[in-house]
């Protein structure tokens, strides 16, 4: 369905009072650009994090055009940057989708576990962990891009919340950046069958 027949949809449920705000979902830079041609979006939510920067080529410089927020999903990428996942991990095999994912082989895990590590280097010296790092960095890339760490355990939201207090410098992030942008990323996001759903443009 052309994005723009969704939010005309949208448009007359705001005007009816029914909606308040238009948001999409692992949209491009250009589906956005279309959408908020018809009717303005409010916030974009997408998968952003330090093993997946692509939003940064042409989305987020759209969203900052036009006025529109960011929400980054899986921003510890699904657990993986808090350190406590590593190649002998098993996931449940009811609930857990992470084991039909490129990136939670063990091979792919085993390679990946190198920016844990960067992250904690970084962190050790500060006194914080690698998941307050990996969220600190988001928090410092811009005040209209909000993440949404997701946890099922108290001590990993308190964890999460603390991340607040912690004030990244330009310096600081350029070293947390350096670090990382040296290590290859091994294992996709998505199956190949998974990805064709997400909007290429």
């Amino acid at each position: 369905m052309p994005i723009e027949d969704v939010a005309g949809a949208v448009k007359e449920l705001i005007a009816a009072g029914k909606v308040k705000h238009f948001g999409l979902s692992e949209a491009g830079a250009k589906t956005i650009r279309r959408a908020h041609a018809v009717q303005p979006v409010t916030a974009v939510q997408s998968e952003y994090h330090l093993m997946w920067r692509e939003p940064e080529k042409e989305v987020l410089p759209a969203c900052e055009e036009l006025g529109i927020g960011f929400v980054p999903y899986s921003p510890v990428n699904r657990g993986f940057l808090g350190g406590n996942l590593s190649e002998y991990t098993r996931f449940d095999s009811g609930s857990d989708n992470r084991k039909t994912l490129p990136r939670f082989t063990p091979e792919a895990m085993r390679a990946n576990l190198a920016i844990v590590e960067a992250l904690n280097r970084f962190g050790r010296t500060r006194g914080v962990t690698s998941a307050q790092v990996a969220l600190a960095w988001l928090l410092a890339k811009q005040p209209w891009i909000v993440p949404i760490p997701g946890t099922t355990k108290l001590a990993h939201l308190e964890e999460n919340l603390r991340t607040a207090d912690l004030k990244l410098s330009a310096a600081e992030m350029s070293e947390i950046e350096g670090s990382v942008s040296k290590i290859e990323i091994v294992g996709d996001r998505y199956p190949a069958e998974q990805q064709k759903l997400v909007s290429p443009d």
